[in-house]
């Protein structure tokens, strides 16, 4: 591929659109376009482009044969008007003092193919040039048909758009863009590499970008900026700009006065105020940034998603914290979406979030709301439909950011304490029957739980309330008061254990409670979901994403065991808890044992041989005999039996901290899945066992045969019947229950004393010691260990 090719496809890339028909219409490449005889007859009478042109002249124009622009982009909806790009590989060949060597430079050849084609159309010509997207150069013109002047798309410098954003650009209509993560990181990580710059502080980052964006709902300035002269001018009219728009908005004013202030701090700082204007860096730039960028994918027609809060949730993660430091652990997308469809929320809705932080439960809720519902309706959802309670300055002025871009009429969002008995009544007085929360974690003060309560508490009798909560609020071992308050007030309908890392990076295990309001919790089954795998997978530099789509499929079965209560063996359960239990499906759902199979156990096998290999124990040399055939497994001649009811002994290891070990040959294991959960080899155990399987606090389980001691992670089991053979059919049984515990909930006798575990049994209905061990001697490699 030459080289050029590569600006080529990049163009397209950013465009994202295809050589050929598209949606909006077609792109035709290298001057191809037969099939429009008006394009076609201009494009041979520009013939090649010259070393030499004027663009406002054609008396030196001396091209021969066809001229062949990059590509010639129609629209279906508008005849009148097309695109006409032209590419170089070198920036240092974007455009020439006066336009007027075409067939050299970017710019000065779309230029050329306009001067002809503006006598038959509005004409979009830009020129592009470079190979790398963070230092390609992009400038965009418009020539009126039959216009003598041009003029430059200031706005579009150095960033490309759809085509159909072009078309809005000129027409000073509201841009629209699919929202795209790779694009919000991209430019989270552009403007905070400057901001870092030019020294802006972290606390006045989000002020500095919700700022703008509100700023950039007032049209005047969003048609003007670009013409202001000065850094000041800018400044003053940025200040006007969301004064008027605040004002609009039904915002008190002292919020709007802390706004101002703010930014007001921002418009002193010295290094932004010498950057010129409309250069890299200047305030004009990050207006710039923010209105082609990240305003297009808020102003998308089916946007759930909280655009803003992705990319500022991206923006600081660069300052070196993921956000939390703000108080921004952003709420994943796709579970904003489960938990609004858990709560039912529709047209006539009322929806609170009492800790809104960017406002993404209400960008969800109120896309949802505006399905089946006609103008009238959504102008009452705006106006009446929705509530939320920040108390950081920064994250509120986001929230109202958020929700003012989206024309929400009147921005009922509170700057304050949501336990504060002002905002509490004056909700109240809402009639609100919907809560959306994902609570502060881990406050000093007041417990995610206490959260909880105070939202139920603002609902209306039977109003429903929806919390993703961290997996300790479920456990029961804290919060206990707090837990028996809330159940004598409210209803617990359903509690869903969530993926392990679906805040990633953030390490915190949650579940997501339904809830009841004022409904006591009496002589009902709560529902319990496990719904540990939502489809997402961990990608380098994007994170969580939905890359094999699944997650609609996913979605769409969570709701259906929930609304038809089904008992799904490994996902659902039902359970009558009180404050003293457990609320989470993992303590009270079956484990389904007959998925397990001969691959199950051979994996012991290996892993275990793996483990005697690098011990220098295995006896790889052993040649393997033919073995008997391995036995179907026949799940009806097995019978469940409790897990501890199997053992002779259940002991507990005990701690022995890494600065209390002394080196030597007997085997310290603790609570790692790797290595058969060997940690160290000490001369100084606290006790020693042998010929036992360990049962790790994450669920893992191992047979051990040689002398050994354990830290308090570990739980024992021993048995005179044991060996290594019925040791590891064992444990790969047990290994079943593993789903169940993680660090949310570890696997402490007081967890799993009532699992119950499959085993085969003999004749006499008693466990089949013997059997279990013949079994895994028919399996490849058992000889070896």
């Amino acid at each position: 591929m030459a080289i050029e090719q590569y600006t080529e496809s990049l163009t397209m890339s950013e465009m994202k659109c295809n050589i050929g028909q598209n949606g909006f219409g077609f792109v035709y490449p290298q001057g191809d376009v037969e099939d429009i005889d008006k394009i076609e007859k201009i494009l041979k009478t520009a013939g090649g482009k010259p070393k030499s042109s004027s663009p406002y002249s054609f008396e030196a124009d001396i091209g021969t044969g066809k001229a062949k622009p990059e590509y010639i982009i129609t629209f279906i909806k508008d005849l009148s008007t097309i695109i006409v790009v032209e590419c170089k590989k070198n920036v240092k060949f974007h455009k020439s003092e006066h336009y007027s060597r075409p067939a050299d430079y970017a710019v000065d050849g779309a230029l050329y193919y306009a001067k002809y084609l503006k006598s038959e159309y509005n004409v979009i010509a830009i020129g592009v040039s470079g190979t790398v997207k963070e230092n390609m150069r992009v400038s965009t013109y418009y020539w009126a048909q039959n216009q003598d002047e041009f003029y430059e798309l200031k706005k579009a410098r150095d960033i490309i758009l759809e085509p159909v954003n072009y078309l809005k650009l000129v027409n000073g209509e509201k841009l629209q863009k699919e929202y795209s993560l790779e694009d919000i990181r991209n430019t989270a990580l552009e403007m905070h590499d400057t901001l870092r710059e030019i020294k802006v502080s972290e606390k006045h980052k989000p002020i500095f970008i919700a700022g703008i964006l509100i700023a950039l709902e007032d049209k005047d300035f969003a048609d003007e900026y670009y013409n202001y002269k000065s850094f000041d001018s800018v400044m003053v009219n940025l200040n006007h700009a969301i004064e008027s728009t605040l004002n609009n908005s039904d915002i008190k004013k002292d919020k709007i006065d802390n706004i101002k202030n703010a930014f007001s701090i921002i418009g002193s700082n010295e290094k932004l105020k010498s950057i010129p204007l409309g250069h890299r860096n200047s305030i004009t730039w990050y207006i710039e940034q923010l209105e082609m960028k990240i305003k297009p994918m808020m102003n998308y027609a089916d946007a759930s998603l909280d655009a803003l809060g992705v990319f500022y949730h991206e923006f600081v993660k660069y300052s070196g914290g993921d956000g939390k430091g703000l108080g921004i652990v952003l709420t994943p997308q796709h579970l904003t979406e489960f938990m609004c469809e858990l709560s039912g929320v529709n047209k006539n809705s009322r929806v609170v979030d009492i800790c809104c932080g960017s406002g993404s439960f209400l960008v969800s809720a109120m896309t949802k709301m505006f399905k089946n519902a006609n103008q009238k309706e959504i102008i009452k959802i705006k106006q009446e439909g929705l509530y939320g309670v920040e108390l950081d300055v920064e994250l509120f002025t986001l929230a109202i950011a958020n929700m003012i871009i989206r024309r929400d009429g009147k921005s009922n969002i509170y700057h304050g304490d949501c336990f504060s008995k002002t905002i509490k009544n004056e909700l109240k007085n809402k009639n609100i029957n919907i809560g959306l929360i994902n609570p502060p974690y881990s406050q000093d003060d007041v417990c995610e739980l206490e959260f909880v309560e105070n939202m139920l508490d603002i609902l209306v009798p039977g109003g429903t309330g929806v919390a993703v909560v961290p997996m300790s609020c479920a456990i029961g071992t804290k919060f206990k008061d707090v837990r028996e308050r809330i159940l004598k007030n409210n209803k617990l309908k359903a509690v869903f254990s969530m993926p392990d890392d679906i805040f990633y990076p953030t390490g915190t295990n949650t579940c997501v409670m339904l809830w009841e309001a004022h409904t006591p919790h009496n002589e009902e089954d709560t529902f319990f979901g496990y719904f540990n795998d939502d489809g997402f997978v961990k990608r380098k530099k994007l994170g969580r994403v939905d890359a094999y789509n699944r997650w609609n499929s996913i979605l769409a079965e969570w709701l259906s065991l929930y609304k038809n209560r089904i008992v799904k063996p490994g996902i659902t359960s039902q359970k009558r808890v009180t404050h003293k239990d457990e609320w989470l499906c993992e303590a009270y759902m079956e484990t389904d044992y007959t998925t397990l199979c001969k691959e199950d156990f051979e994996n012991s096998v290996t892993k275990y041989l793996s483990f005697l290999v690098l011990e220098k124990k295995g006896n790889l040399d052993i040649i393997s005999e033919d073995k008997k055939e391995t036995p179907i497994l026949d799940f009806t001649k097995w019978r469940e039996f409790n897990i501890i009811d199997i053992w002779d002994n259940v002991d507990r290891g005990k701690r022995l901290k890494s600065e209390d070990r002394e080196n030597g040959n007997i085997s310290y294991f603790s609570a790692s899945e790797f290595n058969n959960g060997l940690t160290d080899k000490i001369s100084n155990p606290l006790f020693t066992f042998s010929n036992s399987l360990i049962y790790t606090t994450f669920g893992d389980c191992f047979y051990v045969e040689d002398i050994f001691t354990a830290s308090d992670e570990i739980t024992i089991f021993r048995s005179h019947k044991l060996n290594k053979y019925n040791g590891l059919f064992i444990a790969t049984v047990i290994q079943k229950n593993k789903y169940k515990y993680r660090f949310g909930r570890k696997a402490f006798r007081n967890k799993f004393e009532n699992d119950k575990i499959l085993l085969p049994v003999d004749s006499h209905g008693e466990i089949d010691w013997r059997y279990m061990e013949e079994y895994i001697k028919t399996l490849e490699l058992s000889e070896k260990i």
